[in-house]
Order: C-alpha cells, then structure tokens, then sequence
C-alpha cells in the first residue's frame, strides 16, 4: 500500500482542464457562440476562482493553526496529504513524492507506533471517530507532539471507503501543561514531589502494600534549628541548604521510593514494599548519619541535623492522613528527646501529645478567659518571723481537668511562645495586686516575680517592666525580678546592661535555683543582682545530707562575700530551719509557714502576721 502524493491544487487543476476542453456545441450556420454559452464558460471560470480562493484560505488557515489535512482511501491505499502537513513534518513540500506506510512509522515514535496503528484499525473497523495524541520525529530529527483527528466515510454499499482527518502539532500545549503539572505536583525549589503529589503516590503505595501484605514505611523528617540557619546565613544560603539536603536523602532510598518535600524544612520518605521495621529504622539511621555529615555552601561549612517520626502501615494507620499525622507525632517525640534521632510512634506518645495540643489551644483561650490567676507564698524573717516579702507563683484553673500545677503548663507555654503574653499578665498582675494591698495601708512587702529564659530574651524587656510600674503605680522597690543562672548567662554582656538598667530603676534582682547551673563566681561579681536563692533539692536533705549541707553553707558564704542577700526555698522543717539559721541564712520561704495562698488570705497574712 503506498501513499500517493495528491493536493487539492492537482484538484484545481484537474477543474482548469475540464474548463477548457469542454466542448460547447456551436450555433447552426457556425455562428458566433450565443449568450447561454458565454454564461456556461463563465460560471466555470468563477468557479475555479472560487475553488483557487478557497483553497488558498485553507492552507493559510492551516498554516497558522499548525494543522495539516489528510485523506486515506481505503480501498486503492492512495492518501491525499495538504502542503501543511509536510511543513509539520519537517519536510519539503512534495518531497517524497511517495510515501509508504513502512516509511510513516519510521517518523512516528517507536513507542507510539503500535498505538497509531491500533487506532487507526478501530477506526475502520467500527467507525469510532480517530482521535490520538503520538510523538513523531520530523526532518531536523527533533521530536513533536502532534494529534489526528478524524472520521470514516463509507460508499453507497455500506462499505469503509474513506478516512478524512487533521493533524495537529500540539507541541507547545503539552509543553504548557507540563509545566502546569509541574507546579502543580512539584516542589518549585528541589524539583521533589509536593504535598499533593506525595498523597498520591501515598494513597498508591498503602493500595500496592494491602495487595502485597507486606509493611510500608512512612518517615516525616525536619532539619534541626534550621531557622537559626536560616537567620544566621540569609535565605539564599537556606534555599541551598535545602536543595543540597534533598539530594543527600533520595541517595539514601530506593529508586521505587517515594521523597517529598512538605514545605519548609519538612521531608517525607515513603518506603515501599519493605519486609520488616528493622529496614526502616535502617534506612533512618542511615538518613541521620548523611544529614549530620557537614555542607559546604558559598563558602560556609553548615553543620545541621535532622529528627524523624515514623508511622508504619497498616500498624500506625491505613489510611494517609492517618499515616502522616503519626508520623509527625513521632517527629515531635524525638525532637523533644533532644533531636539528632527518630522515634516510631506509639499510641502512648499519641496520647500524650494530643492531650498537650490541648493545652496548648486551651492555654490560649485560658488567657483571654481569665481561667489563669495568681498565688502568693510568702517570705520570712526567721529572726522577727516577720513577711518581708512574697513571691508571685501562676496557677491554671482548667475548665475540664481542674487546678493545674505550673510544670503541666510553663514548659509547653516556653515552646509555643505563649509564655511572653502569659509572663507580661502575670508581671503586671502582681504589681498591680501588691499595690492594691499598700493602698489598703498594709504593711509594704516586696513582691517577686519569676521570669522565664525565652522571656528575659524578649526585645525591650526594660521598657515593658517599666510601663507596667508606671501603669500599675506601683514603686520600683517593690518589685523584684526572678532569673535563673542559665537565662543570664546567654549573652552575658546584653544582660549585664539590662541587669544595669533594673538596678538602676530602683528593681531588685534574685539568682533563683541558685546552685543547680553554671554557680560562676566570675559571673556573680559581674552581675548586679541583689539576692541569691538557695534550690529546694539543697534544702530538702541538708539535715540528712552531708553535701547537701556542704552546697547550702558555700552558697551562704558567697552570698554574704559578695554582699548579697540569701534566702532559701523550700523550707519544710523546724531542723531545716534551724539549720539555716544556724549557719546564717535567716530569709526563707517554704510550707514551714505557709504554702502559696490566694490573694484574700494574703492579705490576711500581712495584716495578722504568721506563727512560727
């Protein structure tokens, strides 16, 4: 069967020739024609123009459109090509002339030949339109996309006579929706399956598991104190911190494997058709050894590490957001466990952590409820059994689980950044209760309040201490301010000017836990503070403990070498007391006298005085 090379100009043509061999009879007599044959030839020759103009719009139309035409008779195996259809495939118009059927499939993909002959197979076979998307190669040897549209025509007997199609170079469309695909299922910075992808591929991989029975691994994995990284160096640096990443995690998985990047500094892996969890926490711990292996980005040598949570199917989950959510459950366990580590998930460690998102939403609706209030333990003279002072300790009156101690909630406050807003109420409450007592013309105590690390950090700390005096009224030398020795100690010369500037504005300032951190002399002679505060662990055995009793008297000796005050908490016995005493540390606060007491007791305190 050949393919013969026609055009609708040889059709023109053809239509030129009957014009002008048509034989017109002539007039009796030999006369000139009449007017009816003048009419006859030039209802011809409009016709041809008519023929020749449409043609020419056709194959201008074709031309832009990047489509050619083409008919294939079924029966003589002739094909009638347009001149466009040769453009499309890279070839001279007419050139060859002749084109077997042989010589078409060796344009066309070697992939897509068997389907080009299926469909165009069917076509004759049912009469189902032709419709087919294939590849071919053109003259320059570049490959193309094109589509063939078409139809069967069928002779007065029924029979498939005829197939009239278009082709059409779709080249730049499938290129547009490639890249559409692309940002749609792709990560636009590693080149990594997306969120939306990976919950395909994810769906595809529990499918393909199930059917298999075997296990499926789903690890969530996030670069540690990546934002430092990121603040310290410049985004630029992050990005390529990332990218460098990515490479390092597919060079650990499998090629039947799934990596994915959430977002961020979020990786998930999916491992397939794995047979037990030991290949998997394989597999993590060879992720963990590559990632901690140092990056060499413009210049900067970067040492970063990574914490990831693995979910298993069908144990953890069988279904994806299932499998997801425990993983990053897990995630956040071995982070909390001081990262560099994964950890599988556990319904024990699910429960925990829900009942910590909890909190944490219920924290924020506290505040704004005033589920939150203060209690005030006091401090005593041991000489007159005098209160000089009290300290300010929060308390979380939960609307479901009741009264909550504060290291149920302080830690996770410090975590999620809540504690800033929480330490300000507490700060400016205390103030503004310790000044309500003094209008009432009860005796003036110092009130202390606790501030945590992530808040002695805070930006303008001195300004916010110093509005809240000013908006509460109360006077600076009533207010004293809690800091443990890990807090002061970062960045030691900023916070000796804040300490400066407390010290200045008339505030007090207590080392609290003293002897639990760095207990630096160099450090408490730089420092102005005021008051060292001598840890419960020290106190609770120092009648039965040797060192415990040894720890508490160099305190004491540092305290009052350095000239500074020095009481002791937790003070629970007579014989603590007196021990305390003995050895000259007469400031202390503990249930010995009183536990911590809501506002109205306290008041009662300092107008009655306690029995000691």
């Amino acid at each position: 069967m050949a393919f013969a090379y026609k055009t609708r100009e040889h059709v023109a043509e053809t239509v030129q020739n009957i014009t002008e061999s048509s034989e017109i009879p002539a007039n009796e007599g030999g006369a000139e024609c009449s007017q009816q044959e003048k009419d006859i030839r030039e209802c011809l020759r409009r016709t041809k123009q008519a023929l020749l103009l449409s043609e020419t719009r056709l194959a201008r139309a074709q031309k832009i459109a990047c489509m050619g035409s083409w008919e294939w008779d079924i029966a003589s195996g002739d094909l009638y090509w347009s001149a466009e259809l040769y453009r499309i495939f890279g070839l001279t118009v007419g050139e060859p002339a002749t084109i077997t059927m042989e010589w078409l499939y060796t344009r066309i993909h070697p992939l897509d030949v068997v389907a080009f002959k299926t469909a165009v197979r069917n076509t004759v076979k049912s009469g189902v339109a032709l419709d087919i998307n294939y590849r071919i190669i053109s003259g320059n040897e570049s490959e193309i996309v094109v589509n063939s549209q078409g139809e069967l025509e069928y002779d007065e007997s029924g029979c498939a006579r005829l197939i009239s199609a278009t082709t059409l170079d779709i080249t730049a469309r499938i290129n547009a929706e490639s890249k559409i695909q692309q940002l749609i299922n792709y990560d636009s910075l590693t080149g990594l399956p997306n969120r939306s992808l990976l919950h395909d591929r994810l769906h595809l991989a529990i499918a393909q598991a199930s059917r298999e029975k075997q296990l499926l691994g789903v690890l969530m994995l996030d670069l540690d104190r990546f934002k430092s990284i990121n603040e310290t160096l410049g985004h630029r640096t992050g990005d390529k911190l990332l990218k460098a990443v990515a490479q390092r995690l597919l060079a650990c998985i499998r090629d039947s494997d799934t990596l994915a990047r959430l977002g961020g500094d979020e990786y998930v892996a999916i491992l397939a058709g794995v047979a037990h969890e030991e290949g998997i926490a394989t597999v993590a711990k060879k992720i963990l050894a590559v990632v901690a292996e140092p990056f060499y980005i413009d210049g900067n040598e970067i040492f970063t590490t990574c914490s990831i949570g693995i979910a298993t199917y069908p144990t953890d989950g069988e279904d994806s957001h299932t499998l997801l959510k425990h993983a990053d459950l897990a995630m956040y366990q071995a982070k909390e466990m001081d990262r560099n580590r994964f950890q599988f998930f556990s319904r024990e460690m699910n429960n925990l952590v829900l009942e910590r998102m909890m909190l944490e939403n219920s924290m924020r609706k506290g505040l704004e409820r005033g589920d939150f209030f203060l209690v005030y333990q006091p401090q005593i003279d041991a000489r007159s059994g005098k209160i000089f002072g009290m300290e300010a300790l929060l308390r979380w009156h939960h609307p479901d689980m009741g009264l909550l101690p504060p290291d149920r909630f302080i830690p996770l406050a410090e975590e999620n950044g809540l504690i800033i807003p929480l330490g300000e109420w507490v700060l400016r409450t205390a103030c503004r209760q310790n000044k309500a007592w003094q209008d009432q013309g009860l005796p003036l105590v110092r009130v202390a309040v606790n501030l945590s690390a992530k808040q002695f950090g805070q930006y303008h700390l001195d300004e916010v201490v110093a509005s809240t005096l000013l908006e509460t009224g109360l006077d600076a030398e009533w207010l004293e301010l809690e800091l443990t020795e890990s807090a002061i100690m970062k960045e030691a010369d900023k916070n000796i000017a804040l300490l400066t500037k407390f010290k200045e504005m008339g505030i007090s300032v207590a080392i609290d836990d003293f002897g639990t951190g760095y207990s630096s002399l160099s450090y408490l002679k730089n420092f102005p503070i005021n008051r060292l505060k001598i840890d419960r662990s020290f106190v609770r055995d120092i009648t039965t403990n040797p060192d415990d009793a040894a720890i508490a008297r160099i305190i004491i000796d540092i305290a009052r070498s350095l000239n500074l005050s020095v009481i002791a908490e937790g003070v629970e016995t007579r014989a603590q007391m007196q021990f305390l005493s003995f050895n000259n540390c007469v400031e202390m606060q503990g249930y010995l006298f009183s536990r911590p007491v809501p506002a109205e007791e306290f008041a009662e305190l300092l107008l009655n005085g306690l029995t000691i």
